[in-house]
């Protein structure tokens, strides 16, 4: 048996809808790790929402974030390491036409530092799970603390009505080749703003690459639209019973339980 390349999408597809991670789902992906697997979390998540999890699992492969915009192993030095990023005067100049655009609020954010341009976090806990909670883990988005680039910006929009007028604004303000625009959750207003042509296969090719591992045994496993190019990239795209209609129309297969079934895992099992 091959070596395996296992790139996970976290939300609905690795934890449970409670966002937490089963016993099973531990002791399954340990198992494949310590056979010499590479099993990798590539998430929209920024790494300070990934990390708790990442320890959890007893994960030593990298960690893909910002969906595809960065790549490392924490608290290692990878030769394969990158990070792309979004023009920082993108963020500023979306504050400043922020009432025009219908914007709440703007979230810049790299691997270890988080900017918003807005004190309160948003009242649906759907948004606010993303954005800085306390006023001790961010600092103000202005030109005197934000100087560098950054991976992701986030886009509240007053509400889900605005988010197309918003996305459309955007990507023709800034280029398509400079920007890509996604909704970042069905559920909520919020928009992301990533690097042109970056997306979670992005990690998963260059993970493929690092370890040397043969395309037919590539896996990636999902849920939702933004894992669209990692599941058609790899050579087993597997969707989760519990995803989105149209992203299980390009799978190559579809889990038989869903994520609060231990959908991954049993899958998995299959594969070990």
């Amino acid at each position: 048996m091959g070596r395996k390349l296992v790139g996970i999408d976290l939300d609905r597809t690795t934890l449970n809808d409670a966002g937490n991670i089963s016993i099973k789902t531990r002791q399954t992906i340990q198992k494949m790790q310590q056979a010499g697997h590479v099993v990798a979390i590539i998430t929209g998540r920024p790494v300070r929402l990934s990390m708790d999890i990442y320890q959890q699992l007893g994960l030593k492969s990298p960690m893909i974030n910002f969906n595809g915009s960065l790549g490392e192993i924490p608290n290692q030095m990878w030769e394969h390491a990158y990070s792309y990023q979004v023009d920082r005067e993108i963020a500023f100049d979306l504050i400043e036409n922020a009432a025009d655009m219908a914007i709440k609020s703007v979230v810049a954010e790299s691997r270890a530092d988080v900017w918003t341009n807005s004190r309160i976090a948003p009242e649906n806990p759907n948004e606010a799970f993303f954005f800085p909670q306390t006023t001790d883990t961010y600092h103000m988005l202005d030109r005197l603390s934000l100087t560098t680039n950054i991976n992701s910006i986030l886009i509240e929009a007053q509400n889900s009505d605005h988010q197309a007028l918003i996305q459309e604004y955007v990507t023709n303000r800034y280029g398509a080749d400079r920007v890509t625009v996604n909704t970042w959750g069905a559920d909520s207003p919020v928009l992301e703003v990533v690097p042109a042509g970056v997306a979670k296969d992005t990690g998963l090719q260059i993970m493929q690459r690092a370890f040397d591992i043969d395309k037919d045994d590539v896996y990636a496993f999902g849920d939702g639209m933004n894992d669209y190019e990692m599941i058609d990239y790899a050579t087993h795209g597997i969707v989760m019973k519990n995803g989105n209609p149209d992203l299980k129309a390009i799978a190559n297969d579809i889990t038989s339980y869903t994520n609060e079934e231990d959908g991954l895992v049993k899958y998995l099992e299959q594969i070990i």
